[in-house]
């Protein structure tokens, strides 16, 4: 739809291929069942005991996807979207959910 607009109506807000999360933070890196995760962490307290959480992606996927690969990464998640792991699969984590298209969120007790 922004293609559609003049500068006046904020076209130039448009101009650019950006897609979700290529922009944002990259500071942290996970391995989960030997997949390598790009994004980000944030340590806090819970009733007084310290966790990190983590959220990303296949570091591949990611590559791809800030390099405007788009229809690329559609093919790899599409062809590994049953191949994820699972919270099983991962001891060093407590819970984590990983999605068919190759993002991940995990959480553990930070040990003190």
């Amino acid at each position: 739809m922004g293609r559609y607009l003049i500068a006046e109506q904020g076209g130039k807000h448009f101009s650019e291929t950006a897609f979700a999360g290529t922009a944002s933070v990259r500071d942290a890196e996970a391995s989960f069942a030997g997949e390598r995760y790009v994004g980000t962490d944030q340590v806090f307290r819970i009733n007084g005991r310290r966790v990190e959480a983590f959220s990303g992606m296949a570091t591949d996927l990611y590559d791809l996807l800030a390099d405007g690969k788009v229809e690329e990464y559609r093919r790899q998640v599409y062809e590994r979207r049953m191949d994820w792991p699972t919270s099983e699969d991962i001891d060093q984590w407590g819970a984590a959910s990983f999605r068919p298209d190759g993002t991940a969120l995990a959480i553990r007790v930070v040990q003190e």
